[in-house]
């Protein structure tokens, strides 16, 4: 008997490996399951452990040393499970999918097809309608494209009917309908303001866009709702859009979906990709952290103790809580040679990096074009303002080339309110940052017990004109790619701004830029995308990214 069990599991194993689909579809089902033990590399092994220890003893009927040889089973099952817990984490970055088949790994999409990338929808309320040339020039290239995305930023509601709290970016529930007459098709919903009107707002949001007929995907009633792809049927082929958010602050954990389990509904939230972030700080930097640390734990029992360890080891470093959660809380570490202090270095969380790379292969399997759209905030340095750091830091690199490389056709970057460089990788185009394609500036009101004149629109007049004291965060593109029988020719980037000059009634609405200022923004975008030997020629007011 113990003899054809182990022969099952050693064929099961072969057929598994002959097998990548259904390996992966089996992973999946177990990932959701929770059961991460079966995702190492040891469990035929415990499984033969189990059926022969367990099956020769009672082959062999030695029930005085069943007992023994039992709790030598559990030492060893106990063993291995915290050997894979232990090493898993490694291996578990890598994500280790199945090669994609031939047929699977080009893109599909029929003769030529052109993408339309934006950044964050911003908005407030209707304007496609304005009798605006400027403005109608630039949502014509959203419309002329044969799809067109971008990351709907904030919520959508009926502001009369709506029974939720109401706070943060929210737009009228015309703006849904409105977006579809600019010409947009699909839209990431994984971003930092999902939750500004709570699970009414999300809801309500995901709704309206529905009615519209704009797919979006990054959000659900549980984790495998927002994880999972979203699919629309073009006259080409069928588009497929993965939508992911990294959190800002610890806080931002609530926004985070959780899985459905049996019975149990799961949270309802949007698709996260956790980050642990550590501090890069001189030695000295490093002693006075450590000296206010001692002072406060005088006064604070729940501060954790500090976790001293070699000097020079690359995790010298102490850990101070930023909340209750016990997720995101940056460590300090000791620079090293050649690294600079107040650099940030992430990890991402594997268990979310598997995740996401193995819904955006299902989704290379399932639909012809794959967009993986990302709403990321982080700088590469403390000393950066983060909304304005036009450098993305290298897991944001990793995470893109990683998504491409599981079968993605592009990578569209968004949450930083400003731009940041355009990569070729592989012959798909990453945008690590496309700016902000609306940013209405009265987003919200502020409820003053004050004089009635103090009210929010001199604050918002700063935020919307000089975010960080400069204008450079209304400058934005609209990129345009196009691709022939499955392949990049070309990238066409349209400078675009917000309104530098218009009256607050246009303020954070897209408009062409004059041929100067299109120029400065395109130099702008090339020297930022110089690091990936990316060339862009600016024609006129237009530049353009040749791929073959």
């Amino acid at each position: 008997m113990v003899l054809r069990l182990e022969d099952k599991c050693q064929n099961a194993e072969k057929n598994a490996e002959q097998s990548p689909h259904r390996r992966s579809r089996a992973h999946i089902s177990l990932r959701d399951r929770g059961l991460r033990l079966l995702y190492s590399r040891t469990w035929p092994c415990i499984v033969r452990l189990t059926i022969g220890l367990g099956g020769r003893a009672m082959h062999r009927q030695v029930f005085p040393n069943l007992t023994a040889r039992f709790g030598l089973l559990f030492t060893c099952l106990a063993a291995t499970l915290a050997y894979s817990l232990a090493v898993a984490p490694g291996a578990w970055a890598q994500a280790d999918l199945p090669p994609l088949d031939e047929r699977d790994r080009a893109m599909t999409m029929r003769g030529e097809f052109t993408l339309a990338g934006v950044g964050d929808l911003m908005i407030r309320r209707p304007a496609s309608r304005l009798a605006d040339a400027e403005v109608q020039a630039v949502l014509d290239i959203v419309r002329d494209a044969d799809l067109a995305v971008g990351n709907m930023e904030g919520e959508l509601a009926d502001l009369k009917a709506f029974d939720g709290p109401l706070n943060g970016f929210v737009g009228t529930h015309e703006v849904a309908r409105d977006l579809k007459l600019m010409g947009f098709d699909m839209v990431n919903r994984a971003q930092n303001h999902l939750l500004d009107s709570e699970f009414e707002g999300m809801f309500s949001t995901n709704a309206l866009l529905d009615e519209a007929g704009i797919v979006h995907a990054g959000t659900g009633r549980n984790l495998q709702e927002a994880a999972a792809p979203a699919f629309l049927e073009l006259e080409q082929g069928r588009a497929a859009l993965i939508g992911m958010h990294a959190p800002i602050f610890p806080e931002h954990n609530r926004l985070a979906a959780t899985p459905r389990i049996g019975n149990l509904g799961g949270r309802p939230g949007l698709n996260m990709l956790n980050l642990s972030e550590t501090i890069l700080v001189s030695g000295q930097q490093f002693s006075a952290l450590r000296q206010v640390h001692d002072e406060f734990q005088r006064f604070r029992g729940n501060f954790d103790n500090p976790r001293p360890v070699a000097a020079g080891s690359p995790a010298e470093g102490m850990r101070f809580p930023a909340s209750s959660s016990g997720r995101n809380d940056p460590t300090y570490r000791v620079e090293q040679a050649g690294e600079i202090p107040g650099t940030v270095v992430y990890q991402m969380n594997t268990e979310d990096l598997d995740r996401i790379l193995r819904n955006i292969r299902n989704a290379r399997q399932l639909g012809d074009f794959v967009i993986a759209a990302a709403h990321i905030h982080q700088s590469q340095s403390v000393l950066e303002t983060q909304h304005l750091s036009t450098r993305p830091p290298a897991f944001y690199v990793e995470l893109a080339h990683r998504a491409i490389d599981a079968g993605a056709d592009a990578f569209l970057g968004t949450g930083v309110q400003t731009l940041r460089g355009i990569e070729i990788y592989n012959g798909k185009p990453i945008f690590y940052g496309l700016g902000e394609f609306f940013r209405e500036a009265q987003w919200e009101l502020e409820v003053s017990t004050g004089n009635a004149d103090s009210n929010a629109s001199r604050r918002m007049q700063q935020f919307a004109r000089n975010f960080g004291g400069t204008t450079q965060s209304l400058e934005i593109l609209v990129a345009v790619s196009r691709f022939e029988d499955g392949e990049l020719t070309e990238v066409r980037l349209y400078p675009t701004e917000l309104g530098i000059d218009e009256p607050d009634s246009r303020l954070g609405i897209p408009r062409m830029a004059e041929l100067q200022h299109a120029q400065r923004i395109l130099q702008r975008v090339e020297r930022l995308s110089d690091q990936w030997g990316t060339q862009i020629d600016i024609e006129g007011n237009v530049g353009v990214i040749r791929v073959r």
